[in-house]
């Protein structure tokens, strides 16, 4: 069942006849093709702005993202919303930029997180995106650097990246870009050359794991 069908009559929440055509037009897109390598690709780095609320728990303040394409990152190639008064609206831009790309994230657990939930809440339902988590994946990657999963700022510091501001969406997403080009260059001398081979990786890393 595609996610979009979940929109039922009186179900969603509130969303006008122009958000819910684009939520259309992005559902309607071609499944990506996983075994495409990764030099041949479309990756989206994904990563969320969020604050306190009101009895504890954090909320969604903005996103940022940017992509790299066929191994190169472009900065201008980005995507970087508050969701303000119109939460909706920020959301379905986000989904546009990813289009139906990888995304790869740091921490799932909390980035990916913290999205489903603001898309659950602002647009009614979760949509279908292969997310790809380097907090899983940097081990077995270069285990010779850190052994065992690490704060993201171990990794960077590993590779000598640059973190500039960890309160701003998109430049935490242009840092975690170039950690995963950095994840690129290991994963192809290691044969794992499609992102289909970073998913079967990374489920494999779960399963052991036990989560």
């Amino acid at each position: 069942m595609n996610w979009l069908s979940r929109f039922l009559p009186g179900s969603s929440p509130g969303l006008n006849p122009n958000q819910q055509a684009s939520l259309e037009a992005i559902a309607a897109l071609p499944a990506p093709d996983l075994g495409r390598s990764h030099y041949e690709t479309r990756y989206v780095v994904v990563n969320t702005e969020t604050g306190p609320m009101d009895g504890g728990g954090q909320r969604l303040l903005a996103v940022g993202a940017v992509a790299i394409n066929r191994g190169l990152l472009h900065p201008a190639d980005a995507y970087h919303a508050s969701l303000g008064s119109a939460p909706a609206d920020a959301l379905i831009g986000l989904l546009k930029f990813i289009g139906r790309a990888p995304a790869i994230v740091y921490n799932a657990p909390f980035n990916q997180g913290t999205l489903e939930r603001a898309f659950e809440q602002n647009l009614g339902s979760v949509p279908e995106v292969d997310w790809i988590d380097l907090m899983v994946l940097m081990p077995s990657l270069y285990p010779e650097r850190i052994a065992g999963q690490a704060r993201m700022d171990a990794w960077l510091g590993a590779f000598g990246i640059d973190r500039i501001d960890h309160r701003d969406a998109l430049l935490e997403a242009l840092a975690v870009a170039q950690l995963h080009q950095v994840a690129l260059a290991r994963a192809s001398v290691q044969g794992l050359t499609t992102p289909r081979d970073l998913l079967e990786t990374q489920s494999s890393r779960k399963w052991l794991r036990g989560s």
